[in-house]
């Protein structure tokens, strides 16, 4: 058929679906004689160290396979044009979302028996040290004896490690832990979140929580991610304890462990009580909220919501020989040949842009794994934060400033940032409200440690 990928030693005969950033295709293994399902990214991995990363991670979920409620893996490769693809077990009996359109809401007994299956499934893949980070109810699929399997192992996690950008295609907003939206780093209690909405939504036909998506404001975000989940009519108690933990919005309020969610879902373990409370500050957290990362603290607390860290107002340069005093630098930043130069290093992790909304970040210290550092900025016009994000970045006061050529001379001696991507951090902290930007560079393959580039 015309159009479709030539991988060696398949026949693709069709397309299963679609979605995300890949597609999904039917096909015959010609030498064994075995129908199988091929998962083929649209995205392409052009560094061999990319691609040598994307095959250590796929043979890991291929250590998965035995199990009995796990997709087998039964190969992986690039494609000649970069592509990553993985051959796994055919299902034919679909998916949770097929069957939840089939037959509306299921049975609380047949939920909690499939939850039994699949939490077992998860506590085997975190105990080999494999998260999934992407459960929902198009990836748990059936086979042709009824049986409930996860798929896509470890498949987000292979993929999105080059990417250090939150996007829409990324993302499942209506089973992601609150977390993910902060750009925190996947863990097991994540993954319990997203196996536990899942649950909750072939057993109710809704989703625990209506996350807007892209949403309208951060303020629309942080009230729906923090928003009470209603207990499931005419289950048992302890299935309703057990969800409502799993599905909470802090992570060190919700259900660790997959082991320890399954016990607490068929009532062989107590479900703690966690008294309501107010929410109260650690010192560290509110350095954060002062700081200003896009961060699970201020979704659950609903404080107000920074792009940057708010360092303190520089202080402002001397009068030059005219009246009009000259203007100072934006935070953390100094003039310089072009635009400004950093100051001090500023370090950050994966940008956050909602609904086409300025850019956010969380801050990091440099020293430790980060995605972004800056390398120079300047002013912004004073509706600049009003603009899409894709407008700023074509603003002529980033254009000039936001260049290879110029994150090429603020590189420090005998390190190279050649090939690394740029983008643009708009900010107002620490100004009384006027709007500045960074330039920002991340490297190839993910996070990185130390500072790149020049300051002082």
């Amino acid at each position: 058929m015309d159009g479709l990928p030539d991988i060696p030693g398949l026949a693709i005969t069709g397309e299963l679906g679609s979605g995300g950033f890949g597609v999904v295709y039917r096909a015959r293994q010609v030498r064994i004689d075995r129908d199988v399902a091929v998962k083929l990214d649209n995205r392409v991995l052009n560094a061999q160290a990319e691609r040598d990363k994307f095959l250590r991670e796929a043979r890991a979920a291929a250590r998965l396979s035995g199990h009995p409620h796990v997709v087998s893996v039964y190969d992986a490769g690039v494609t000649t044009d970069g592509r990553p693809y993985i051959v796994m077990e055919l299902c034919s009996g679909g998916s949770l979302a097929d069957l939840l359109a089939r037959e509306g809401p299921l049975p609380v007994e047949r939920v909690v028996d499939i939850g039994l299956r699949l939490a077992d499934a998860l506590g085997q893949a975190h105990a080999a040290g494999v998260l999934h980070r992407d459960i929902k109810p198009a990836n748990v699929l059936i086979d042709g004896f009824g049986a409930v399997k996860l798929a896509d192992f470890g498949l987000a996690a292979i993929l999105d490690a080059q990417e250090a950008t939150i996007t829409l295609g990324a993302l499942s907003p209506s089973y992601a832990a609150p977390e993910a939206f902060a750009w925190s780093a996947p863990t097991p209690a994540a993954d319990v979140y997203s196996l536990a909405a899942t649950l909750y939504t072939i057993a109710t036909g809704r989703n625990p929580r209506d996350i807007p998506w892209p949403a309208t404001s951060l303020d629309q975000l942080a009230t729906a991610l923090r928003g009470e989940i209603q207990p499931i009519k005419g289950a048992p108690p302890n299935v309703n304890a057990a969800l409502i933990r799993a599905l909470a919005a802090e992570s060190s309020a919700r259900t660790p462990s997959a082991g320890l969610f399954a016990d607490e879902l068929r009532g062989a373990a107590p479900v703690p009580v966690v008294k309501p409370r107010r929410w109260l500050w650690p010192a560290a957290a509110v350095v954060l909220a002062v700081l200003a990362a896009v961060t699970v603290f201020l979704l659950l607390t609903h404080k107000p919501v920074v792009t940057q860290d708010a360092a303190p107002p520089t202080e402002p340069a001397s009068a030059s020989s005219t009246t009009e005093p000259a203007v100072p630098p934006p935070p953390r930043l100094k003039p310089c040949d072009v635009g400004y130069c950093m100051a001090a290093s500023a370090c950050f992790q994966g940008t956050v842009v909602i609904g086409g909304k300025p850019a956010s970040a969380g801050s990091a210290r440099c020293e430790v794994p980060h995605y972004w550092e800056a390398f120079a900025g300047g002013w912004l016009p004073d509706d600049a934060m009003d603009l899409q994000q894709s407008d700023i970045v074509r603003l002529p006061e980033v254009t000039k400033v936001c260049t290879a050529d110029v994150m090429r001379t603020r590189t420090h001696p005998g390190a190279t940032t050649d090939g690394w991507s740029i983008s643009v951090l708009p900010s107002r902290a620490g100004t009384n409200g006027r709007p500045y930007f960074y330039c920002i560079g991340s490297g190839k393959g993910g996070q990185h440690s130390g500072a790149s580039f020049t300051t002082g």
